[in-house]
C-alpha cells in the first residue's frame, strides 16, 4: 500500500494538515485512516517539524515586513499627501491588512452562536456532552490561533 496512489494521496494531505497547525500524530492517524506510526514515520522521513518551523518563522517575517511597508508609506504619505501613487499603495496596504483580519460581525456571531448552543445543552441537561464541546470549541480556537497566526 505504502507505492498506492491513495496512500500518497493520505500522505500529502496528512503532511498539510500538520503543517496547518494539527500536530497530533495520533489526532492525524484517525483522520486519515492510518497508524500513528505511520504518521510519526512520515513526519520524521519527510521532516515536517522542520517545514513547521520554517513556515511559522516565514509568516513572522511576513508580518513584520508588511508592517514596516506600511509604516514607511505612510511616513512617505505624510511627506507628500498629494502624491496619488502614495495615496494608492496605502489604501491597498491598508485594505490588504484588513481582508487578512476576520470581522467583528463574524466574531459577535461566532459568540452568540456559541452561548446560545451552551444554553441548550444546559437547559436540556447535557452536561456531560457540553463540556465535551467546550473541550473541543477550547482545541479549535488553538487550532486557529496557531493556523492563523
Amino acid at each position: 500500500m505504502s507505492n498506492s496512489r491513495e496512500f500518497r494521496i493520505k500522505r500529502d494531505n496528512c503532511k498539510e494538515a500538520y503543517l496547518n497547525g494539527k500536530t497530533e500524530p495520533t489526532e492525524l492517524a484517525v483522520i486519515f485512516g492510518v497508524s500513528d506510526i505511520t504518521v510519526r514515520k512520515w513526519i520524521k522521513s519527510g521532516k515536517w517539524d522542520e517545514l513547521f518551523k520554517e513556515e511559522n518563522q516565514l509568516d513572522h517575517e511576513i508580518a513584520i515586513a508588511r508592517k514596516k511597508a506600511l509604516i514607511q508609506a505612510l511616513r512617505e504619505y505624510a511627506k507628500n499627501p498629494a502624491d496619488t501613487a502614495i495615496q494608492s499603495l496605502v489604501s491597498m496596504m491598508k485594505q490588504d491588512q484588513k481582508d487578512r483580519q476576520p470581522s467583528k460581525e463574524l466574531n459577535d456571531y461566532i459568540v452568540r452562536f456559541l452561548d446560545q448552543v451552551t444554553d441548550f445543552m444546559i437547559e436540556k441537561g447535557y452536561e456531560t456532552l457540553l463540556k465535551q464541546f467546550q473541550g473541543i470549541v477550547l482545541d479549535l480556537a488553538e487550532y486557529l490561533r496557531v493556523r492563523n497566526g
